[in-house]
């Protein structure tokens, strides 16, 4: 098992073509002939438009007056949102504070127009919905806006707006709990982040892109594609529907686990980067003491990313953005840092970092599992579990891996080192000052996802989470810390992809909470990043005047 995490803890401290009649009559006059050309160009040019607004002007309408029957039912709206988005074939997008999902609604859609069901249920004169294609934005007017049948979109400029920002939360549309870790972003230019543990994500887009798509994904989930039109400026609720699986797509037969790794790891060298790439992610790593962050670092990096085939000390760091928050007590007893955490991040690369549980030449210690095909990205993924063996006494790791049913290309995987062998870990990746500490490890888990672009796949999001107890000699309480570090890649750059200067390179194995800093207002401008979960939000608040950053005017 490799040393993926470190923690260090210690005591205290338009030509138009004319008639040929027209061009060819020596009597017109010159100028009224180039002022019918300018009249028919414009003409022609207003016609178009017009057809367009009128196009779209009819998708809409042809979608508000389809009528739908539906059992009459006092139901919550929520609900029936659900209900009308099952019979309509339209999906719903709203603020479910705005919209007050969970109130009760009387339901009545006998033979109705969609837009007359929308009008009884909403039943509020501020709330109004817009609708692009098959998607319908449910939204709170303001006051001034009352008498306007539909919020007119301010025009978009590269002068004037850098930046589209999108925010909102992923729920599960089964029991509407939050799903962490969901992608959101523009594929086709990789830009995009990830959703924090609440489900919350914040994202900016350039604004060259008003006319794109958002796409949402989560394994085991169907993903959404969503004209980010319908959400600049709105905060919103998504809700993915879980895919399942039908019997007519799995072939019942025996799938081998071992051969679907196998062909996983060869593939590696048709799924997988031969040429090195720039990566700009997103870094963070906090360690929570007691239900209280002491410690919360940030940071933007640029990565040079080298090849599948070479290892994580191959890559390189270099530091664009940072800032952290301490709120420790100086009468603490117990203070815990992570060691290494930058490159335990860059290790949770199992493409590149291969664990034992994917090297087939120590295969023999686990047992391997096929449990189920998942939906990945819309497409089939085979679910492999991996245990290891009895009477194998070394901590090593259990989880599930994800692997894509065509391509074989290693699509992610959720693992932790086996709870019964925690104590021997706890040998390896903790680092203790004083001999009157004890130290008892609880849970030890990583998650890890790759993401396709330019027919390759990549390193995603990687995290990992560590929970521990720590007890001093002669003390009758404990301390419960909570530690993570978590990579995200935001943005991927294949063009003049060179190594860094030794003067641009930070140390991966540094600890990145003892960095210098200096204070900067302006601090994230346009970069994208993970948005913070709502007590480290808190925590930020409370401490404003110790949020900081380093490498001011850095550019990627």
């Amino acid at each position: 098992m490799g040393l993926l995490y470190s923690l260090k803890i210690k005591k205290t401290r338009g030509r138009i073509n004319l008639p040929v009649s027209d061009v060819a009559n020596p009597s017109i006059n010159p100028k009224c002939l180039h002022t019918r050309r300018v009249s028919d160009t414009f003409t022609l040019f207003c016609t178009l438009l017009f057809l367009l607004f009128v196009n779209a002007a009819l998708a809409q309408e042809s979608l508000l007056d389809k009528t739908i029957t539906i059992p009459k039912q006092h139901t919550t709206l929520y609900n029936a949102l659900n209900l009308i988005s099952d019979k309509s074939g339209c999906l719903f997008i709203y603020d479910s504070q705005v919209v007050e999902s969970d109130k009760r609604v009387k339901l009545v859609a006998e033979n109705q127009s969609l837009r007359s069901v929308l009008d009884n249920i909403l039943g509020d004169p501020e709330i109004a919905y817009k609708v692009i294609g098959q998607h319908i934005l449910i939204y709170r007017v303001k006051k001034e806006n009352l008498n306007v049948s539909l919020p007119r979109p301010s025009a978009v400029t590269h002068d004037t707006i850098k930046n589209i920002i999108v925010r909102g939360h992923i729920f599960d549309s089964e029991n509407k709990s939050a799903v962490p870790f969901a992608s959101i972003g523009i594929v086709e230019e990789n830009i995009g982040t990830i959703t924090n543990m609440d489900g919350y994500f914040t994202l900016k887009i350039p604004a060259s892109y008003a006319g794109s798509s958002l796409v949402v994904s989560h394994i085991g989930f169907m993903s959404q594609n969503i004209p980010i039109k319908l959400l600049n400026e709105q905060k919103v609720d998504l809700f993915l529907a879980r895919r399942v699986i039908s019997l007519q797509e799995v072939i019942i037969r025996y799938i081998d686990p071992h051969t679907i790794i196998a062909k996983a790891m060869q593939k590696r060298a048709v799924n997988n980067n031969h040429e090195p790439v720039y990566t700009t992610s997103f870094y963070r790593e906090g360690v929570e003491k007691n239900n209280h962050y002491i410690s919360y670092s940030e940071a933007v990096f640029k990565i040079y990313k080298s090849s599948y085939t070479h290892n994580e000390h191959s890559d390189q760091v270099k530091l664009l953005k940072s800032r952290k928050i301490e709120d420790s007590n100086p009468k603490d007893t117990v203070f815990l840092k992570l060691k290494a955490g930058i490159l335990s991040a860059l290790q949770l690369d199992i493409v590149k970092c291969v664990p034992d549980f994917l090297d087939l030449s120590s295969s023999a210690n686990y047992i391997f599992t096929y449990s189920d095909m998942v939906s990945y990205n819309s497409t089939d993924a085979y679910v492999i579990t991996f245990i290891q063996k009895q009477g194998v006494t070394d901590p090593l790791f259990a989880g599930a891996l994800y692997v894509d049913k065509e391509s074989y290309a290693i699509l992610g995987a959720d693992f932790e080192i086996n709870p019964a062998f925690l104590d021997k870990a706890a040998e390896d990746l903790v680092l203790k000052k004083s001999r009157r500490l004890t130290v008892t490890l609880e849970k030890i888990s990583y998650s890890v996802s790759y993401a396709p672009y330019k027919g390759m796949y990549f390193l995603s999001h990687a995290r990992c989470d560590i929970k521990l107890k720590t007890r001093l000699r002669h003390h009758l309480s404990s301390d419960n810390f909570n530690t993570f570090l978590e990579l995200a890649t935001c943005n991927i750059d294949t063009v003049n992809v060179l190594k860094f200067s030794k003067e641009e390179v930070i140390k991966p194995n540094m600890v990145f909470s003892d960095a210098q800093y200096t204070n900067d207002d302006s601090f994230w401008g346009g970069y994208n990043r993970i948005a913070p979960e709502e007590k480290v939000d808190k925590a930020i608040s409370k401490i404003i005047g110790e949020i900081e950053k380093i490498g001011n005017n850095a550019e990627y």
